[in-house]
């Protein structure tokens, strides 16, 4: 069974340095969902932690989370109208 605490779904295990992020991103009131996906293991390391936007479809954002050698998609479902506003409400949090 599926852990989900409020609008974050706990499928996959969340990078440690992006919960924050995430807990921030679930207080937006036009966020619906946010969706972590596999963390996956890259070639190479940087010590730096990023979260990049990746594009949007009619029903949800995708953003890309990077930290030291790892990366995460993460897939914040919401209404087409309220993209726009989340990005941006994204981008002050960051």
């Amino acid at each position: 069974m599926k852990y989900q605490k409020w609008k974050i779904k706990r499928e996959h295990h969340v990078l440690k340095e992006f919960e924050w992020v995430l807990t921030r991103m679930e207080s937006i009131k036009q966020v619906k969902r946010i969706i972590p996906w596999r963390i996956n293991n890259s070639a190479w390391s940087s010590s730096h932690t990023w979260v990049n936007f990746s594009y949007t479809t009619p029903s949800w954002l995708k953003y890309k989370l990077n930290s030291c050698g790892s990366s995460q998609e993460c897939f914040v479902i919401c209404d087409p109208k309220d993209a726009k506003i989340i990005v941006e409400k994204v981008k002050r949090i960051l």
